[in-house]
């Protein structure tokens, strides 16, 4: 199996026992490269498999308050809202909120007076957009949030980034190496893909951003295909590269 980060082999990390959505014995896989990690059980599904997976697990929790897998969910989405509000001034367009789920980041921006329009794969709106609104570079922010660890082929890295004409928001964990061990807390029904350091800093040179933020509170990166210069409330962490946290 090939990485779909950079292309090298990968090859048998490890194996967790879930019993439960239908899901058994999992098997992720490591490219020797950047390090992500990615699952080959997954991988091995048919679409309507994944699909049927993706839906049942976050009907669990989609439109309620909490999440028991995750228990920031609600507060890291204030904090998003807090930086989008921040940054406003630098991020001015269109912007779409890709796999929003039951569009909870949308409705907190709308109470600032901001417009995100969302789109999502598995949860129907009749406000959504549509697939055939998902035109390329007609957006001037896309950002995704709890969505990169759930996506096995790259085509579908590359179509949600062509999406953007300047500026990609992402949210997922990154780490420096994947944990070789079952009980880590990332590991669930759904998440299939594991991003080190690495396997993010070659996206980003590979779809041609040039500089990059990132807050803390919020978990949230901001990368951009020109220089950016930032004079605002909150505090951030940015630079002419991928910002490693």
């Amino acid at each position: 199996m090939k990485c779909i980060i950079c292309n090298s082999e990968m090859s048998y990390y490890f194996s967790k026992i879930f019993n439960e959505f239908n899901l058994k014995e999992v098997d992720y896989w490591k490219c020797k490269k950047c390090g992500f990690v990615m699952s080959k059980t997954h991988a091995d599904m048919t679409y309507s498999e994944r699909n049927l997976l993706n839906r049942d697990f976050h009907l669990t929790y989609q439109g309620k308050e909490t999440n028991p897998l995750d228990i920031n969910w609600t507060i890291r989405l204030q904090n998003q809202v807090k930086v989008l509000v921040d940054l406003f001034p630098i991020l001015k367009g269109r912007w779409i909120d890709y796999g929003c789920g039951d569009g909870k980041l949308s409705a907190y921006l709308k109470s600032k007076g901001l417009n995100l329009l969302n789109y999502d794969r598995y949860l129907s709106n009749q406000n959504y957009l549509k697939d055939s609104d998902l035109i390329p570079r007609s957006f001037d922010l896309v950002i995704t949030t709890s969505v990169f660890e759930h996506l096995l082929e790259r085509k579908e890295l590359d179509f949600i980034e062509s999406l953007t004409n300047r500026v990609f928001g992402l949210h997922t964990l990154v780490c420096e190496n994947i944990p070789q061990d079952p009980s880590w807390f990332y590991l669930n029904p759904v998440h299939c893909s594991f991003y080190t350091n690495k396997s993010m800093e070659i996206l980003f040179n590979q779809w041609g951003y040039f500089s990059s933020i990132y807050n803390v509170d919020a978990r949230l990166w901001l990368w951009f295909k020109d220089q950016i210069n930032i004079k605002t409330k909150l505090d951030y962490i940015s630079g002419n590269k991928f910002i490693d946290y």
